[in-house]
């Protein structure tokens, strides 16, 4: 049976696979001095920008926690959304590794908005009895599945760095918002005055392994400091990997020709295949399915029916939402879609 639980279930896209027997040909530098790790780079300043610098490390908590660690001082503190992942599924690890305070914003909303960031990120500047501006943190897509225009984008930017925050973005599934917005990936991250980018690659077919960049921004102050500090950081952490051409290799196979883009494409026209079908036989979807994740309202008797037949997927957002996440991967298919829509047809009056 096709697993919809997450797309961290797939295996991997043919190309990463390929990617990584090529890379076992024969002795490699290490620590990321090798041509693999070189041309990666390459095409992430292809798709990003000259000036963008770029790191490898193994998982996506790593990424998030230390881009943040690098642009922070341990009393400052770091906004994000009371669902998002780096404050709902990173345990202990955004305190662990930044020292920070790390600051939940609620709202019911996907996404965050300008006037959030106005109301939580006020403080008093240069007060040495509360933490001070540090980073603001947003996951595009949100962990919702709605994404982020560049618009919306450049709103939070301005307001964090008026603020005299940072912007970072976990960008685990950041293919998933560029193939849904059809724009420039620069229009989200560096054009929108993103400091700092988690750009992942294993939820879009690779083994493992996220990318962490910086872009220049303002007087360059920031990312001068950030470029500095991170390679310590990955370091002192354990993330700074021997034979680190297994995740550049893979990176670099899917950022040629296009390849990331097109397997996000397919997983989120899949997502809205789900989603027009569970719409049409009556369930609610309490958000838009813009990217490769639906949303849906199962009540206990259906989720209950549906894991007989197979499913498993995780709970989402309160629990008196009665929320359920279902995810669709590069390998998604039609026929995957169209059979757990015939099995939700056939409890859907439960």
């Amino acid at each position: 049976m096709h697993g919809f639980r997450s797309d961290n279930n797939a295996g991997l896209c043919p190309e990463a696979v390929r990617a990584i027997l090529d890379a076992n040909d024969g002795h490699r530098f290490a620590y990321g001095d090798d041509t693999y790790t070189q041309e990666a780079v390459g095409l992430i300043r292809d798709i990003f920008g000259d000036g963008t610098a770029a790191w490898f490390v193994a998982t996506g908590t790593a990424a998030n926690t230390l881009a943040i660690a690098a642009m922070t001082r341990p009393w400052e503190r770091v906004l994000c959304h009371v669902h998002s992942h780096y404050n709902d599924d990173e345990s202990t690890a955004p305190e662990r590794i930044t020292q920070c305070r790390t600051v939940q914003i609620h709202t019911d909303a996907a996404k965050l908005l300008p006037s959030d960031l106005e109301h939580a990120g006020q403080v008093r500047g240069g007060d040495v009895h509360e933490p001070q501006p540090g980073v603001v943190t947003v996951s595009n897509p949100t962990e919702f599945g709605c994404v982020y225009t560049p618009a919306e984008m450049r709103a939070l930017c301005d307001v964090a760095h008026s603020a005299g925050y940072r912007v970072h973005v976990d960008g685990a599934r950041f293919a998933n918002a560029v193939a849904a917005l059809g724009c420039d990936p620069r229009a989200i991250a560096p054009d929108a005055g993103v400091d700092a980018l988690s750009f992942g690659g294993t939820k879009n077919g690779l083994a493992c392994g996220e990318a962490v960049l910086f872009f220049p921004q303002g007087d360059g102050r920031v990312f001068e400091t950030a470029t500095e500090a991170f390679p310590f950081h990955r370091k002192s952490t354990g993330h700074l990997l021997s034979k680190q051409r297994f995740v550049s290799a893979p990176f670099a196979a899917t950022l040629r020709d296009g390849v990331w883009l097109g397997h996000a494409t397919h997983a989120n026209a899949m997502a809205s295949r789900l989603a027009r079908g569970l719409a049409g036989l009556g369930y609610q979807l309490r958000f838009p399915a813009e990217a490769n994740a639906v949303f849906v309202v199962f009540s206990p008797a259906q989720d209950v029916a549906l894991r007989d037949r197979g499913y498993t997927w995780y709970p989402f957002g309160d629990p008196g939402w009665n929320m359920f996440r279902i995810m669709c991967s590069f390998d998604t298919q039609p026929e995957h879609v169209d059979a757990i829509l015939a099995d939700a047809q056939a409890i859907a009056d439960r």
